[in-house]
């Protein structure tokens, strides 16, 4: 979409509709003047709003509704959906955060078609859901002002640890009387069993690279079962592991001590991981989960931050990046989807922590293609390393930045002799380098002769020797490519080299 001329959208966004509206859609009145807004796109999104709401699966307390009305500012990527008050849940619980999300990633799939956004803001009669549940936001400046605190006392950095927790398992609900799952299966991936596997290999490559030891609340050993469900140990919730244990802790393990909700245990669970991580003042907490979206169409990576937290945001940008790197450095995954800024949105596993927290939503389970992708151990092992290497550039102050090649000079070498070529480059590879030079065109076939080297050391410089060994003068033009050791690659560059009488 021309950014400058927005309204160019409406006839392509209306076809997309087929051209008719629902009976009693009206545009909103004029928005401010500071908003860039697309009528049709905000009628788009209004009529998709619509369909999601009919389907979406209701939590206790609220009624379905029609009354909807979604607007989206270009300018500041934000989504506005307002909707009424019988839309409220009866308590504010894991089950709406889910909700919440499903309606946000089915809007954010259409709205980024037109441009980019970053957030959707949910309205109930024209407040904010904290308006209704100040709990919420009472949570989120408590964990904000206990960070700041632990900052000022301790600087940085802190313990040196980090904290991973795979998302959601085996809890009781007291609805069911049985032992659920947070969520269903979707083209053969069942979240809470997938995201162990995750947390494994990021974990592992942060003790290796980040050299940290890290935290994980899950049960990571297979093979051994847990007594009241029946069910092997890791694939139980993180907030029964805990309670093993920690078992004096149950402000971190038993936070809805006395509740008669039948969803407790699942809400302690998500209380519980970054209570733990607070617990052990982890350096950052990185909670492992994979996205969903009942239509089917959403796709790709996409981190959440808790909104207002820029620390956390800055994070989740280089996270973002680093893992568009090491993943499209995959032949098979070279055009995934990768979002290109963070999403904020409020969720409990960041809300109460007090370091840097993000969710990692590695890709849409509910999409074929992407959920074949998550069950992909090489497209795993290189998401992870996007996560971990992401996290370290942020640690160091380093900012993620493509790796590039700088322009190589021509040179002239005389007959029978060599000279030195320095191979300068950008970004932020992992070592050992490969430099590999080939031929891209040569006057004398059978003269020119490729070359590859390995480079160990960081810093150290990239250098190799080139030569002109014929007695007759000549000219070859190389091509040169750098690839790390996580076979992420330097877009090739060519220079001529010449053999020259003195």
């Amino acid at each position: 979409m021309n950014r400058k001329n927005p309204r160019r959208t409406l006839f392509v966004l209306l076809a997309l509709l087929g051209g008719a509206l629902s009976p009693g859609l009206v545009l909103a009145a004029a928005p401010p003047a500071a908003a860039e807004r697309d009528a049709g796109l905000d009628i788009l999104l209004t009529q998709k709003a619509r369909d999601i709401l009919e389907r979406v699966r209701l939590v206790d307390g609220q009624a379905r509704t029609r009354r909807v009305e979604v607007s989206a500012d270009i300018a500041k990527g934000v989504v506005t959906v307002a909707l009424d008050r019988a839309f409220l849940p009866a308590d504010y619980g894991p089950s709406f955060e889910d909700q919440r999300s499903e309606i946000s990633f089915g809007l954010l799939h259409w709205a980024e078609q037109a441009a980019p956004f970053s957030r959707v803001i949910f309205l109930y009669d024209g407040k904010e859901i904290e308006h209704y549940f100040p709990e919420i936001k009472a949570a989120d400046d408590a964990a904000r002002e206990a960070g700041e605190a632990l900052r000022r006392i301790r600087g940085t950095p802190g313990s040196g640890m980090a904290f991973v927790a795979a998302g959601h398992g085996y809890f009781y609900s007291y609805k069911d009387n049985r032992w659920v799952t947070s969520r269903d299966e979707w083209n053969g991936v069942s979240e809470g069993l997938l995201t162990p596997s995750y947390a494994e290999e990021l974990k592992a490559v942060i003790e290796q690279r980040s050299q940290m030891p890290v935290v994980r609340p899950r049960v990571q050993t297979m093979g051994t079962t847990h007594p009241p469900s029946g069910e092997e140990w890791w694939t139980i919730a993180a907030r029964y592991a805990i309670a093993e244990q920690y078992p004096g802790e149950t402000k971190i393990w038993n936070t809805y001590a006395g509740s008669a909700l039948w969803d407790r245990e699942e809400r302690e669970d998500i209380n519980s991981r970054p209570l733990l991580a607070n617990h052990h003042r982890a350096e950052v907490a990185i909670h492992l989960h994979s996205n969903g979206e009942p239509s089917g169409s959403a796709r790709g990576t996409r981190v959440i931050v808790q909104p207002g937290r820029p620390m956390d945001a800055a994070l989740a940008q280089s996270v973002l990046c680093s893992m568009k790197e090491l993943i499209h450095s995959l032949p098979e995954h070279g055009a995934f989807t990768v979002a290109p800024a963070p999403h904020a949105l409020d969720k409990g596993e960041n809300r109460e922590a007090h370091m840097p927290s993000i969710i990692v939503e590695t890709a849409f389970h509910t999409n074929p293609d992407d959920a074949k992708a998550l069950l992909d151990p090489v497209f795993r092992s290189a998401a992870m390393k996007g996560v971990e290497k992401g996290y370290r550039l942020w640690a160091t102050g380093k900012a993620c930045e493509p790796l590039a090649l700088q322009a190589l000079p021509d040179v002239e070498i005389p007959l029978h002799s060599s000279r030195e070529v320095m191979v300068n480059f950008a970004g932020n590879p992992q070592y050992p380098l490969t430099v590999e030079v080939s031929v891209a065109d040569c006057d004398r076939l059978g003269v020119c002769t490729p070359w590859e080297g390995r480079f160990d050391v960081p810093g150290e410089p990239v250098k190799y020797k080139t030569s002109c060994t014929s007695s007759k003068p000549g000219v070859v033009r190389w091509s040169v490519l750098i690839r790390d050791a996580d076979g992420v690659t330097a877009p090739p560059v060519e220079f001529n080299q010449a053999c020259v009488r003195v």
